[in-house]
């Protein structure tokens, strides 16, 4: 402490403390504010332009007439109390609670309708199980008065519930008049919240790192004044520090030139992916739509329906590329854990009966209950046989058969899957788990990239998984380690 002392009566130790101390503390500051700015204008962004989408796609899918049918119908508040009341406000209700799960959102999506007077709105349909039909909505924001007919956005806001930002889009009877909106809802004050709780963290972490600032740089100070070969000693430990630096620099350069390599393979692998689906949804609507072409009302359905089938196959490539690109790229942690292989195997064949027995198919199911515990992430496990049965399921022919059994490969389960059906060419068995394989008869319906999902599950796991042909059925099998802890 006398040492210490000392340093502090030295006049130019003392200054370069102080401003290396303010110096520090002003940094903090700005870079706090700066990130604190950012964080809350991106956020917002980003949140206005999701829920704008959202609201856009949920009223497209209302009918606005049978909105405003609904409230011809009721013209009193509450008159509707349940769902199965009136079957209008339960298929309204279906849309909305629908889309509600899947954009995953905290806050009901509602429609409001502005009542004759102009003077305030009333609450139609809700994503809510509980009805609140025509109840008041008194703490509108002002920006859906202007823009009503129109659609827009809410930019923070506060009322007695907390912070919100909202987006609503009109929803229009046939008439093209706005007989109701569609307003979506995000709570803004739980973003706020955890961003000033980061910001407190911060602060707390970063008070730390400056009090063991503080404590080497009077330490350097004080072998500074002492001995000579001290301060050679300070400033060999410093050149070590910054070669640590240096490698940690050089390091991080390297892993954010493997993201820009990541990041460039994955925007070429989507647009090769996605662009025949996209052609063939684009062409067929454009045929749907053109309203001078000689097409009947049957074509144009069949048309509109192969649109659909195009968009379903395009959502479950999308689906597929990013659960491969997660896996590839290493952004997977595995949850392992040990799991029942008999209860597991059962389960999804079971779930397959259905499609099996469609075809026709005899399945030879040759599974011992006693087999022992598996030790994997069965999450992952499980999305590789789904993956290998889904396959055999998909190519085998009419009235023919599939076999599934385990064996036991030492410390691994193996469990193999076969099928009857047109055989895998030999020259196809190495490659037919490559991200891009395809074949003459490949199923537009699918992504394609099923097998090679399972491949790499399996790497991740350290287990082996292969394709066979012995001339007659069709094999694949991979490899599940057993719990031996």
């Amino acid at each position: 402490m006398t040492r210490y002392t000392s340093l502090w009566k030295n006049p130019r130790i003392r200054l370069i403390l102080i401003l290396v101390s303010s110096s520090f503390l002003l940094l903090w500051l700005l870079i706090g504010f700066l990130y604190y700015r950012f964080a809350f204008s991106k956020y917002e962004a980003n949140t206005l332009i999701r829920l704008q989408g959202i609201a856009n796609s949920v009223a497209s899918q209302m009918d606005g007439d049978l909105h405003e049918k609904l409230l011809q119908q009721h013209p009193e508040i509450d008159t509707i109390q349940a769902l199965q009341e009136d079957t209008i406000y339960h298929k309204l209700h279906v849309i909305l609670r629908n889309n509600h799960q899947a954009h995953m959102l905290h806050s009901p999506i509602y429609t409001l309708v502005m009542t004759d007077n102009k003077k305030y709105y009333e609450f139609g349909a809700t994503s809510e199980i509980k009805p609140y039909f025509r109840n008041r909505y008194s703490s509108y924001h002002t920006s859906l008065n202007e823009q009503y007919n129109n659609g827009g956005i809410i930019h923070m806001y506060k009322d007695e519930f907390g912070m919100w930002l909202s987006a609503f889009s009109p929803l229009k009877n046939r008439k093209g008049e706005t007989v109701a909106v569609v307003m979506v809802d995000e709570r803004f004050d739980i973003f706020v919240q955890s961003t000033r709780n980061e910001m407190l963290e911060t602060l707390l972490y970063s008070g730390a790192i400056f009090l063991l600032m503080m404590t080497g740089l009077f330490w350097v100070l004080k072998n500074i004044l002492s001995r000579e070969n001290r301060d050679r000693y300070a400033i060999e430990i410093a050149n070590d520090e910054n070669i640590v630096i240096k490698d940690k620099l050089m390091q991080a350069n390297q892993k954010l030139s493997q993201l820009d390599s990541f990041r460039k393979e994955m925007i070429s692998n989507i647009s090769h992916d996605l662009r025949t689906p996209m052609a063939s949804i684009i062409g067929f609507l454009d045929l749907a739509k053109n309203t001078n072409s000689l097409l009947s009302e049957d074509d144009r359905r069949n048309y509109i329906d192969v649109a659909y089938s195009e968009t379903k196959r395009l959502n479950r490539l999308v689906s597929d590329l990013f659960d491969l690109t997660k896996l590839e790229s290493g952004q997977i942690v595995l949850n392992k854990e040990k799991f029942n292989m008999y209860e597991l195997l059962s389960d999804i064949i079971q779930k397959y009966q259905l499609k099996i027995n469609a075809k026709h198919v005899d399945l030879n199911f040759e599974i011992h209950e006693n087999l022992g515990l598996a030790y994997g992430d069965i999450k992952y496990i499980d999305r590789v046989f789904q993956n290998l049965l889904d396959n055999a399921v998909r190519y085998v022919d009419e009235g023919g058969y599939i076999k599934i059994w385990i064996l036991d490969a030492d410390k691994r389960f193996k469990i193999k899957i076969c099928n009857s059906g047109d055989l895998i060419p030999e020259a196809d068995l190495d490659v037919i788990f490559d991200r891009y394989y395809t074949n003459e008869k490949s199923d537009s319906a699918r992504s394609g990239l099923g097998l090679a999902i399972a491949k790499s599950i399996c790497t991740l796991h350290n287990c082996t998984i292969k394709a066979e042909s012995n001339g007659h059925v069709n094999s694949f099998w991979f490899t599940v380690p057993k719990d031996i802890r």
